[in-house]
C-alpha cells in the first residue's frame, strides 16, 4: 500500500523549509498537489478568482515538498520513477509574462480562461477533444545555498522544467546536492506541447505515484530515460536550463551535458567525434522556451537504437542508466573508434 503525502503549499524550494515525509528508498508513495493558479476550482469565475489573486490569497506554483530519502546525501543522484499521474480539475488561460508572445490585455476575464474535463483519457477542451497526456512541470531537489522560487529553475537541481516528458512510466534523474535529497513537485498538466509557446498549459492538480530509489553517484545534469509521449519512441534525454528569456543558454547547457553523458557510455570515443555524432541523432525539444519572469528550459534527445547502433547491441531502458552510471561500454567494445 503506497503512503499519501498530502501537498503542504511550499512556495519555494528551500533546503530551511522543515521535511514533511521521510521516504525509505524504493518506497512507493502517492504525492497530492494543487495547480500552478494556487487554488482548485470548478468554474470559470473560481478560475478567474486565482488569476486574479498571484501574489495575494492564491500563491501560483504551490508545491508539495521537501520530501527525504533515508540514506541520500550530496554527490548522489535521486531517481524518481513515475508510475502514474491522475488529474483532478484542468483550467489554462493566457499568460502576460511567458510564451513567445505574451498577451497585454489587463483583466482576467480577457485572457481566454477555459475550463477543461477528463472522459475515457480524452479532454473536452471547449468544444474540441484533445489527448490526455499528463506530465509534471515542476521537480527539484532542494539546493546546497539559496532557494529557487516557485516558477523557477536552477541548472543543478531542476525546477519548474515544463518538458512534457517527464510523464507516467518514465525515470527521472536529479542530482542530489543536500543530505536527504528534498525532493519537491507540483505544476501537473493535463497536456502541454514542447516549448508551451503561449506561456501556460492546462494546469491541473492531481496525485502523483511514483518510487524514489538512491544511486550513489554523481550527475552534473538532470536527464530523463524512457518512452517519449509524443512521437512514442524509447531514449534519453539530457536536460538545459538557461536564463530568463534565453533559450541559447538553456540549449548549450543541454548540449554540455550530452557531451558528458555520451562520453560515460561510450568511453572510447573522442570527444570531438561524440560532438559530431550529437548534430545527427540529438533532437533538440524546449520546455519553458520563453518567460520575461522565469528560466528557459529544454532537452537533447537520443532515441535508444540509435544508441544501440552505436554500440552495436540491444539494450533494454534498464541498460541505458547502467552505462551512465556504471562505467560504460568499455569492456563491450569490439573496436576503438577515433576522430579522424
Amino acid at each position: 500500500m503506497s503512503n499519501i503525502i498530502k501537498s503542504n503549499y511550499a512556495i519555494k524550494i528551500d533546503k530551511e523549509n522543515k521535511s514533511i515525509y521521510r521516504a525509505s528508498p524504493k518506497e512507493r508513495l502517492i504525492i497530492e498537489t494543487i495547480n500552478a493558479y494556487g487554488n482548485k476550482f470548478q468554474t470559470i469565475e473560481e478560475l478567474l478568482n486565482s488569476i486574479d489573486n498571484k501574489y495575494g490569497k492564491y500563491h501560483h506554483h504551490p508545491l508539495t515538498g521537501p520530501i527525504n530519502i533515508e540514506g541520500a546525501k550530496r554527490g548522489d543522484t535521486l531517481k524518481i520513477n513515475i508510475n502514474k499521474i491522475n488529474v483532478n480539475e484542468m483550467g489554462q488561460s493566457l499568460s502576460r509574462s511567458a510564451g513567445i508572445d505574451p498577451i497585454k490585455l489587463s483583466t482576467p476575464i480577457t485572457r481566454c480562461p477555459i475550463i477543461g474535463y477528463l472522459n475515457n483519457n480524452i479532454i473536452k477542451y471547449n468544444n474540441f477533444k484533445l489527448e490526455y497526456r499528463p506530465m509534471i512541470g515542476m521537480i527539484a531537489t532542494t539546493p546546497e545555498v539559496s532557494f529557487i522560487k516557485t516558477g523557477h529553475a536552477s541548472k543543478v537541481n531542476g525546477g519548474n522544467l515544463d518538458l512534457p516528458f517527464i510523464t507516467e512510466g518514465v525515470n527521472v534523474y536529479l542530482p542530489i546536492t543536500n543530505e536527504g535529497a528534498g525532493l519537491y513537485l507540483g505544476d501537473i498538466h493535463a497536456i502541454e506541447g514542447y516549448g508551451e509557446l503561449s506561456g501556460i498549459s492546462l494546469e491541473a492538480s492531481g496525485e502523483i505515484d511514483l518510487s524514489l530509489e538512491i544511486i550513489n553517484n554523481s550527475l552534473n545534469n538532470i536527464i530523463i530515460i524512457g518512452k517519449e509521449p509524443i512521437f512514442d519512441i524509447e531514449g534519453i534525454a539530457i536536460v538545459g536550463i538557461g536564463e530568463k528569456q534565453d533559450l541559447h543558454s538553456a540549449i548549450k547547457d543541454a548540449y554540455l551535458g550530452t557531451i558528458e553523458v555520451l562520453k560515460r557510455i561510450l568511453p572510447q570515443i573522442d570527444e570531438l567525434l561524440i560532438r559530431n555524432i550529437i548534430s545527427l541523432i540529438g533532437q533538440n525539444l524546449n520546455g519553458q522556451a520563453y518567460a520575461k519572469t522565469s528560466e528557459s528550459t529544454t532537452m537533447i534527445f537520443i532515441k535508444k537504437s540509435d544508441i544501440e547502433r552505436l554500440l552495436g547491441m540491444d539494450l533494454c531502458l534498464e541498460d541505458m542508466e547502467s552505462l551512465i552510471f556504471n562505467g560504460g561500454v568499455n569492456k563491450y567494445a569490439k573496436n576503438k573508434i577515433r576522430c579522424l
